[in-house]
C-alpha cells in the first residue's frame, strides 16, 4: 500500500508537470503564509484599536484636568476679589503658581504625590524629622548654605516633587508646639513676590524647623560686598529694581495683609535674589517664633551693624513698630546706591548715614555712588533716591513715612515727597532737630503741563548747623 501511495505521489500532474507531492506541499506552504498574513493584519488592526481608545482615554482626563483647573482658578478668583475688598493689594499678583502639599501628608513617610495647584498656596505642609533627615542627606555639613543666631539653614531636595528647597533648622525656641504651628501656618499664607515663601515646616520636641522655596542666586551682601560683586558688579538699573522690590515687599507685610507684620530684621543679607534680580525678603515672620528676649538681641546687633538707630532701640514699642522697618529699609538704600557697609571703621566717617548727610551738605551728591557701577544715573534721579533714603532715616521717627508711601515716591514721576508739598516747614524742621544740617530749604511749584502735575524744585545752599 505504501508502495502505491508513493507511485501516486510521484505521478506528474496537469499543472506545468509537477508531481504531486510537491503541489501538495507548495499549497500547504501558501495556506500557512496566509494564515499567517491575516494574523499579523488582525494584530495591527487590534493594536491601533486600542491606540484609538487610549488617546480618547487621555483626551478626555485632559478635558477633566483642565476643567478642573479652571474651577480651581475661578475660585481662587474669587477669594481674591473678596480679599481685594478688605485690603489694598499691591503687586503681587504671582501667587498663581507655586507648589503645593498634601494636607494630610503622613508624618512618618514620604509615599503621597503632591499636587500642583494654585488654588491650595494657602496651605503649609507638616513634615516629619525623618524626612528632614532624608532632605538634607541627614543634616549634612557639606549641604549647609548659612547659620547665625538663629539657626542653620540646608540645601535639601524634596524627592517625591524632586524641587530644590532650603531648611532652616531653629536653635532655639521657647514657644509650644501649638502656638508655634499656628505661627507658621499664618506665616505661610503670605504670597508676594518679594517674599520667601515658607512651603512647610517641622514641629517634634524640641526640634523646630522650617522649610523655604530655594532661591540660587546669592544675597544682596554677597554681590554688594562679597568676591561675585567686585567682579561683576549691579547695574543701576538692577539696584533700583531691588530697592523697588524691597518696598513692596515690606508694604504688603505693614499694610496689606489682615494681621500687619513688622519684619524686624532687615538687612543686606536677609535680601535673596533671584536670576531675574528680583529681590525676596527672607526671615519673615521669625520674630515671632522666638522670645522678647531674642528679639531685643537681633535689635542689638541691628544697632551695632548699622540697620536700626539707637532712638528706636531705646523706645519701649520698638518690637512693634514699623518704623523700625522704615528706618532699616532708609539704610539698605544708602548701601545698596553706595556699595558701602552701614557701619565701616575703615572710613574716615565710620557711619554711612552721616558720610551721606555731610556728601549732601557739601553738594557732593554725585561722589556718593558705588565707583564699581557700570552706568551711573542722572543727577535727578540719584537726588531723588538719596531723599527718599534720608526721609527713611528721620529720627524723629513720626516724620518717616510709610513704606505705602514710599512706593509711590520710588515712582519716576514722583518728584518730590507727597507731605513735603502739603507741608515744608515739617521737612525742614526734622532735619534741624538732627542736629546735623538744615538737609534743603525747599520751595516748591507746581505747574501744568499737557495735563500732568510737575513738580518744579528750587533748593538753597545747604548749610551746616552748629553742634
Amino acid at each position: 500500500m505504501s508502495s502505491s501511495l508513493a507511485e501516486t505521489l510521484s505521478k506528474h500532474t496537469s499543472l506545468f508537470g509537477l508531481r504531486l507531492w510537491i503541489l501538495i506541499l507548495t499549497s500547504i506552504t501558501l495556506l500557512s503564509l496566509l494564515i499567517l498574513i491575516v494574523l499579523c493584519l488582525f494584530i495591527v488592526v487590534l493594536r491601533r484599536h486600542r491606540c484609538c481608545r487610549l488617546e480618547n482615554s487621555s483626551s478626555l482626563a485632559a478635558v477633566c484636568a483642565s476643567s478642573k483647573l479652571l474651577l480651581s482658578k475661578v475660585t481662587e478668583s474669587t477669594e481674591l476679589n473678596v480679599l481685594a475688598k478688605q485690603a489694598v493689594l499691591s503687586d503681587h499678583d504671582d501667587h498663581q503658581y507655586r507648589l503645593s502639599f498634601e494636607p494630610n501628608r503622613a508624618s512618618s513617610g514620604v509615599g503621597k504625590t503632591p499636587a500642583v495647584s494654585s488654588s491650595r498656596t494657602m496651605q503649609c505642609s507638616r513634615f516629619a524629622v525623618e524626612e528632614m533627615e532624608a532632605v538634607t542627606s541627614g543634616f549634612a555639613e557639606e549641604n549647609v548654605i548659612g547659620s547665625g543666631d538663629n539657626g542653620v539653614v540646608y540645601r535639601g531636595i524634596l524627592l517625591d516633587v524632586n524641587a530644590r528647597v532650603a531648611v532652616k533648622k531653629l536653635l532655639s525656641n521657647s514657644s509650644q508646639a501649638e502656638d508655634f504651628i499656628t505661627e507658621v501656618e499664618a506665616i505661610g499664607q503670605f504670597r508676594h513676590k518679594n517674599l520667601v515663601k515658607l512651603v512647610g515646616y517641622c514641629v517634634e520636641g524640641y526640634n523646630r524647623m522650617l522649610v523655604y522655596e530655594y532661591i540660587d542666586n546669592g544675597n544682596l551682601h554677597q554681590w554688594l560686598h562679597g568676591g561675585v560683586g567686585q567682579t561683576r558688579p549691579l547695574s543701576w538699573s538692577t539696584r533700583l529694581k531691588i530697592i523697588q522690590g524691597i518696598a513692596k515687599g515690606l508694604t504688603y507685610l505693614h499694610e496689606d495683609i489682615e494681621q500687619k507684620m513688622v519684619h524686624q530684621n532687615i538687612k543686606s543679607s536677609n535680601i535673596l535674589l533671584d536670576h531675574q534680580w528680583n529681590p525676596k525678603i527672607s526671615d519673615v515672620g521669625l520674630a515671632k517664633l522666638h522670645s522678647p528676649e531674642w528679639s531685643r538681641s537681633t535689635h542689638r546687633q541691628l544697632i551695632e551693624i548699622g540697620y536700626l538707630a539707637t532712638e528706636d532701640a531705646s523706645t519701649c514699642c520698638v518690637l512693634n513698630e514699623k518704623s523700625s522697618d522704615v528706618y532699616s529699609f532708609g539704610i539698605l538704600i544708602m548701601v545698596i546706591i553706595t556699595g558701602r557697609m552701614p557701619v565701616d571703621h575703615s572710613q574716615p566717617q565710620v557711619h554711612l548715614v552721616e558720610w551721606l548727610k555731610s556728601m549732601v551738605a557739601n553738594q557732593k551728591i554725585e561722589f556718593v555712588l558705588d565707583p564699581k557701577m557700570p552706568e551711573f544715573p542722572s543727577s535727578k534721579e540719584l537726588k531723588r533716591i538719596v531723599l527718599i533714603s534720608l526721609r527713611c532715616v528721620d529720627p524723629d521717627v513720626e516724620h518717616r513715612p510709610k513704606m505705602g508711601e514710599v512706593i509711590h515716591m520710588l515712582e519716576p514721576r514722583d518728584l518730590l515727597l507727597d507731605d513735603v508739598i502739603k507741608n515744608n516747614a515739617v521737612f525742614q524742621n526734622s532735619y534741624k532737630h538732627s542736629n546735623l544740617f538744615d538737609f534743603c530749604c525747599l520751595r516748591c511749584r507746581i505747574i501744568g503741563l499737557r495735563g500732568r502735575i510737575l513738580i518744579k524744585i528750587t533748593r538753597k545752599r545747604c548749610r551746616l548747623l552748629p553742634t
